[in-house]
């Protein structure tokens, strides 16, 4: 298609100018775009987490392997995407749950559950993990230059969404803008896009950033 072979990736996310804003605009997909993307997303960005980083977020992520994956590689940025995708996916529900089980007034609290039946999964975070492991800022900046999410606002769902979110995604993504590269290139092959609507992993910020200040 015409569209991917004019996209070119760039070393530095269009028009965000700091670590901040990337990291900002890379939180506020994780919370909007549909889970299969992000999961694309991050396989394409943790390939560029050093190794060692990688087994060490493999490991943090252990509690959300099946059974079948015990053999997995722990340096497989593929496996650690789809990890990263149960673990925020398990961080939603409980915080749906924990909506839902709010005591009204005429509603007496739940019995707290004992340390040694807390789910392992439980306290495992995601963004936090990224962070303390020093990788956060690869990978918003990766996140942002992926196929997978160029593809979803160029001819996937977002596409018929640009005018919705901040202003820095069409001018990101919008061929027609002044951000979006149209001349020859590599780097983008179109995979991964998700032509469905809605998603996302609706479980909050990370350290204070929404997305929704950074309006490009």
């Amino acid at each position: 298609m015409a569209v991917f072979s004019r996209f070119r990736r760039r070393k530095t996310p269009y028009g965000a100018a700091t670590e901040e804003e990337r990291i900002a605009r890379y939180v506020y997909l994780l919370n909007t775009l549909p889970a299969s993307v992000i999961e694309s997303a991050h396989a394409s960005a943790f390939a560029d987490v050093p190794p060692q980083r990688r087994r060490e977020m493999f490991e943090q992520l252990r509690p959300f392997l099946a059974d079948s994956e015990r053999d997995a590689a722990a340096e497989d940025p593929t496996v650690i995407a789809r990890l990263v995708r149960r673990a925020e996916e398990h961080k939603a529900r409980r915080a749906a749950e924990a909506d839902s089980a709010t005591p009204t007034a005429t509603e007496p609290a739940r019995t707290a559950v004992g340390v040694d039946d807390r789910d392992p999964r439980d306290g495992v975070d995601a963004r936090s993990m990224l962070m303390s492991a020093g990788v956060m800022s690869i990978v918003a900046n990766q996140f942002l230059l992926s196929s997978s999410v160029a593809a979803y606002f160029t001819v996937g769902a977002g596409s018929l969404q640009l005018g919705d979110g901040p202003a820095w995604i069409g001018e990101t993504y919008d061929p027609g803008s002044a951000g979006f590269d149209g001349g020859a290139g590599s780097g983008f092959d179109g995979g991964g896009f998700d032509g469905g609507f809605g998603g996302g992993f609706d479980a909050g910020g990370f350290g204070g950033f929404d997305g929704g200040g950074f309006g490009g």
